[in-house]
């Protein structure tokens, strides 16, 4: 009879342990997708934020751009540019600058992660802690 409470006691005690596993896991990885929502917020909010500014130079550049070179070629064909030489200097300054533009918002976008490798380093680290402690609660019970 006190053996069969042992084992009662034994097995009631793992059972406990599992349920609290169980908990353990839910909380656990319900912080993780907390972490893992607030990475990806973060991350689009910083794109966004880049993305508009960027929008808005380039809009006002545009105009800027315009005006500088129809004064630019203007000054060409006043110290005696032909027009279509002119405006073909112009063009191929403009080209120039629309590379260098081009160039420099590639490099700005390179530098955004998109990946949330905080959280998912996290995860791999849970997800080995969780098998480790398993197999340690099989050991313990199985011996």
């Amino acid at each position: 009879m006190a053996r069969n409470t042992a084992e009662f006691e034994s097995e009631r005690s793992l059972g406990t342990i599992i349920k609290e596993l169980t908990a353990d896991l839910t909380t656990l990885f319900r912080s993780e997708i907390a972490l893992l929502k607030l990475e990806v917020k973060d991350t689009v909010a910083k794109l966004g934020g880049g993305t508009a500014m960027f929008a808005i130079a380039a809009f006002l550049a545009i105009f800027g751009l315009a005006f500088l070179f129809v004064t630019i070629a203007l000054g060409l064909i006043r110290l005696g540019v032909p027009a279509w030489l002119s405006t073909l200097i112009v063009t191929v300054v403009l080209f120039a600058a629309a590379g260098a533009l081009a160039m420099m918002g590639k490099k700005k976008f390179s530098e955004v992660n998109f990946v949330p490798n905080e959280s998912v380093q996290q995860i791999r680290n849970d997800i080995e802690s969780i098998k480790s402690d398993i197999a340690r609660v099989r050991r313990s019970h199985e011996e």
